[in-house]
């Protein structure tokens, strides 16, 4: 049973086993599935447009079916973004953590984040929540901020590690640096869902280049 998942293993009891590992599984299936059709539909509508009864009906699945994964709007919204922020690491993030220190990992850390949008029928996910929810107080906003700001933590560490290598010069301000790339990857999202220019490309990375020249 090694090969299990350890969060499916731990489901398991010493008379029943295999039947509660069965079930485990057809549950964290059912509930992947469910989760990747919230992400699309948020990504596509926003994430206040995600209902119990809207991504029932997207999936096929009785309403009391899908609430019984979830109890209540905010913990499959919550969940969502859990799930989206699981698939930003893992396709985002760390791939640019193994690449080179410096103008490399930035470089694949933009790529990495232009190519998550465009696989997302409607752009990032986390752009569009932004909008939904800056004036929804509540535990989806609060899990919202707390993934971006991790997320624009990661940019200022990325910053420093340039500064550590010689790739920036030691008087740069890792914030500030994290600031702009944000910002300037916010303006690459706003071309690719909205204006789809045809010479986006040459112009996102013209304007990555003359960021990173203004810290070397």
């Amino acid at each position: 049973m090694g090969g299990f998942p350890r969060n499916r293993i731990r489901h398991l009891t010493s008379t029943n086993g295999r039947t509660n590992l069965r079930i485990m599984s057809k549950g964290s299936d059912t509930k992947q599935m469910i989760l990747e059709a919230g992400l699309a539909m948020a990504s596509q509508l926003g994430l206040e447009a995600v209902s119990i009864g809207g991504l029932a009906k997207a999936v096929n699945m009785s309403k009391s079916g899908l609430f019984a994964h979830f109890k209540s709007k905010e913990n499959l919204q919550c969940d969502i973004m859990h799930f989206a922020g699981e698939l930003f690491s893992s396709s985002v993030i760390i791939p640019a953590l193994e690449a080179e220190a410096g103008i490399p990992r930035i470089q694949t850390l933009v790529d990495n984040w232009i190519r998550w949008t465009s696989k997302l029928t409607g752009g990032c996910i986390f752009v569009q929540a932004s909008q939904d929810l800056k004036d929804r107080p509540g535990i989806v906003r609060d899990n919202l901020l707390r993934q971006q700001e991790a997320w624009i933590d990661s940019l200022r560490r990325i910053g420093e590690s340039a500064v550590q290598v010689g790739a920036f010069r030691k008087d740069t301000d890792p914030d500030q640096f994290a600031f702009e790339l944000y910002s300037l990857l916010l303006g690459f999202h706003l071309y690719h869902t909205l204006l789809r220019n045809e010479d986006i490309p040459q112009r996102q990375q013209t304007a990555l280049e003359a960021l990173i020249r203004r810290y070397q």
